[in-house]
């Protein structure tokens, strides 16, 4: 009898232990920003919609004209009646509220784009650097292609259809991001924003648990995604994860996946 106990206790025991990792999502990747090492994949280099984790990019393309001098944090770009209108509230999408015929900093655009995920802001941006969506597109693409995201194509600055990436295209994205504008990576970990009297929280629901940026990103036709970063044990992970069913499960497959690395960066 105790040999028929111990063996149910290691049939119950072993799996628990050695079971590989699970996630809900349809697309999944952990790395080691510090040492390039993965950590987890699934669907690593599948097609997918970044929806507004395409504001990395947007976001990456003003940072390298701040860095280089082109443009300052105090500049203003004009608000346009398509900005105003295609990137507002009632477009169905999300919205920094910014007003048709107004003057905003960058730098308020920046915080509207990366916070509140403003398509207002992120069209703003786009135009003010551009003159129009389609020609800023084509200046993502070219910045794709120098960071080595070879298998990401871009149409417009949002994260609306027509752009298509790969969750090892995002995590680049996002290690370049990292390491080469450590200086005006804050913008995506502002708790809050508030803009036209409307205060809005970060989106990222990591910010809480430890990750200090960057970018959610939902399409319904696609589902819930998020590319994150966070330091644990003195080395960076970044994380994405799409496809996910609700904002509750990015939510939590994000944080089971961030306690993974972590626990994974320990040895255990």
């Amino acid at each position: 009898m105790r040999a028929l106990a111990y063996a149910l206790l290691l049939a119950f025991a072993t799996p628990a232990l050695s079971a590989p990792f699970q996630t809900k999502a349809p697309y999944a990747l952990l790395v080691d920003h510090n040492t390039g090492r993965t950590l987890f994949a699934k669907n690593a280099n599948a097609n997918m919609a970044p929806a507004s984790t395409t504001k990395i990019l947007t976001a990456e393309v003003i940072f390298s004209l701040l860095a280089s001098g082109k443009l300052s944090v105090d500049d203003k770009f004009a608000i346009s009646a398509h900005a105003a209108t295609e990137g507002d509230a009632k477009s169905g999408g999300s919205s920094m509220f910014v007003v048709a015929g107004s003057r905003i900093k960058i730098d308020d655009l920046l915080s509207g784009m990366l916070t509140d995920s403003g398509n207002d802001a992120a069209i703003a941006l786009a135009e003010g650097v551009a003159g129009s969506e389609a020609k800023f597109a084509g200046i993502m693409n070219a910045h794709a292609r120098a960071i080595g995201m070879a298998h990401s194509r871009f149409s417009n600055p949002w994260g609306g259809a027509g752009n298509r990436v790969t969750a090892s295209d995002m995590a680049r994205l996002a290690s370049y991001v990292i390491s080469t504008y450590p200086q005006y990576y804050k913008y995506f970990g502002l708790a809050e924003f508030t803009w036209n009297g409307i205060r809005q929280a970060n989106r990222n629901p990591l910010i809480a648990d430890g990750a200090d940026g960057l970018k959610t990103g939902h399409l319904a036709s696609t589902g819930f995604g998020l590319v994150a970063s966070a330091v644990a044990g003195g080395h960076r992970l970044i994380l994405v994860i799409n496809g996910l069913k609700s904002e509750a499960e990015r939510a939590s497959e994000g944080r089971r996946l961030l306690e993974y690395g972590k626990a994974a960066l320990n040895g255990g």
